[in-house]
């Protein structure tokens, strides 16, 4: 967040015009109210004020390190309390030498810039009362607009996903070669047939009802991709092998709704597909301290012809994590020989995570 006084060149233009205001209010209340020269008067107010002109700028960073969200509300008063009193104290024996240095043969002005102290401290903490609060509201406000936008992002991105799913997800390849199956499978295999279309049946329900949904868990996932890979199964029997390898209390763990379905089709598309000999997709899942780890990875044959497709799949992904979780690097994919591995990292709640260690 950049420092609010220089956004532009009108903001930098109040922030010192208005010192330079206050400096002439205190000149002229030296000097009417208590008849100094008017030299010392300017002298005075532009010391103490243009002083306090800088520092202010200073205290920003101050008060950005000290937003309470990311901090205990202990350390944001210790941090602040300690700031202030440091910053008074300096600005006023900044003050008080350059003006003991100008003026030290007046005694009558030295006598009262010596009896003002406790007024001048008080104004001093006043003053930076001020500027901090001010500070944080450009904080407080900067942060609604930025979850504003990310708010809406996010909508704009789930909106998407529905979309993609019906046209990706539920698309009609998948369907009239599902169907196809499920015709030929009535003459050959009755029971079987039977079994796909409730397979199918359950597989579009799952699909359709999540639609307006955010987060699922992992076990409802895996229970939704099980059935996608068993309807695909039927097409490409014993050549599809997968295998589910879940560490303890995974399932139970919260994941974005639909979040592998894309993963499963891409290793069909690029494994399957291009392959003619057997096939293996598999997943493993682990639950850390802080994320579920897992790991996604099918073969495929390095020298087939690729399928190349609309790349929607891991980008919408990369693009849903990071709305969700405000972090860049969830997922990451890689090639090792003749397998192509698909990295997810899935923050948990501390909380979740330790109940379930302990």
């Amino acid at each position: 967040m950049s420092h609010p006084i220089f956004i532009n060149s009108k903001s930098v233009l109040a922030y010192f015009g208005a010192w330079i205001l206050i400096s002439g209010i205190h000149a002229f209340v030296l000097f009417n109210a208590f008849e100094f020269p008017l030299y010392i008067a300017i002298a005075e107010g532009l010391s103490f004020n243009i002083l306090f002109c800088f520092l202010g700028i200073a205290l920003w960073y101050v008060i950005r390190y000290n937003v309470p969200e990311q901090k205990s509300q202990t350390s944001v008063w210790i941090n602040l309390l300690t700031s202030m009193i440091l910053i008074v104290l300096i600005w006023f024996a900044l003050a008080y030498t350059i003006l003991n240095i100008l003026f030290a043969g007046i005694t009558a002005y030295m006598e009262f810039l010596t009896d003002s102290l406790p007024f001048r401290l008080i104004s001093g903490i006043l003053i930076f009362t001020l500027i901090g609060m001010g500070y944080f509201l450009v904080i407080y406000y900067n942060n609604l607009q930025a979850k504003a936008k990310t708010e809406a992002r996010l909508s704009e991105v789930l909106r998407e996903t529905e979309l993609n799913m019906l046209k990706s997800q539920i698309n009609p390849h998948f369907l009239f070669n599902s169907l196809n199956s499920i015709s030929a499978l009535t003459i050959t295999d009755p029971d079987k047939a039977r079994d796909m279309v409730i397979k199918l049946s359950d597989f579009l329900r799952y699909t359709v009802s999540t639609t307006s949904s955010v987060m699922t868990t992992l076990e409802k996932e895996l229970a939704n991709i099980h059935r996608y890979l068993e309807i695909e199964k039927v097409r490409f029997g014993e050549r599809l092998i997968y295998n589910f390898k879940l560490g303890p209390d995974c399932l139970q763990q919260m994941i974005p709704v639909m979040l592998l379905q894309p993963l499963f089709e891409n290793a069909i598309k690029h494994g399957v597909y291009e392959s003619t000999g057997n096939i293996c997709i598999d997943l493993s899942c682990t639950l850390s301290n802080c994320c579920l780890e897992m790991t996604i990875s099918n073969d495929f044959d390095p020298d087939a012809p690729s399928r190349k497709g609309s790349g929607l799949g891991l980008k919408n992904i990369r693009e849903r994590l990071k709305l969700l979780f405000q972090n860049e690097k969830l997922i990451e994919t890689k090639i090792i020989g003749n397998k192509f591995l698909v990295y997810l990292c899935i923050p948990v709640k501390e909380e979740r995570v330790s109940n379930k260690l302990s």
